[in-house]
C-alpha cells in the first residue's frame, strides 16, 4: 500500500462521490469516500477518525471542482449502508473551487 501524506493540523480533505448519498434526519450523507485515493474505510484507522470529525469534502473532475464543510460520522440506522464511514455536508457551506 503507498505511503499517505499524514493528517495536517487544519480540517482533512476527502473526496466524494456526490452521486453516492443518502439521507437522514440529520441531513444529506455522502458515503462513496476517498483519501488520496484510498477507500476512506481501508485508512480510517491510520488516519484517527473519530465521530463528528471536521472534514473539508470535495468532488473534482476535468470540468469542475467544489468543497463542502463535514462532519464524520455513521447513519442512525446502520442497517441501510452498515457501518462504514460517511460524510454529513452542510450544503451552505458549498464553494466552487473551479
Amino acid at each position: 500500500m503507498p505511503s499517505l501524506t499524514p493528517i495536517a493540523p487544519n480540517k482533512l480533505r476527502i473526496y466524494g462521490d456526490f452521486n453516492s448519498c443518502t439521507e437522514d434526519s440529520r441531513g444529506m450523507w455522502c458515503w462513496c469516500l476517498r483519501y488520496e485515493g484510498q477507500v476512506l474505510d481501508e485508512v480510517a484507522n491510520m488516519l484517527g477518525l473519530y465521530e463528528g470529525m471536521p472534514i473539508k469534502l470535495y468532488y473534482e473532475d476535468e470540468a469542475d471542482e467544489f468543497e463542502y464543510d463535514a462532519i464524520l460520522g455513521h447513519l442512525e440506522d446502520p442497517k441501510v449502508l452498515g457501518n462504514m464511514w460517511m460524510a454529513l455536508f452542510d450544503k451552505d457551506s458549498f464553494r466552487r473551487i473551479r
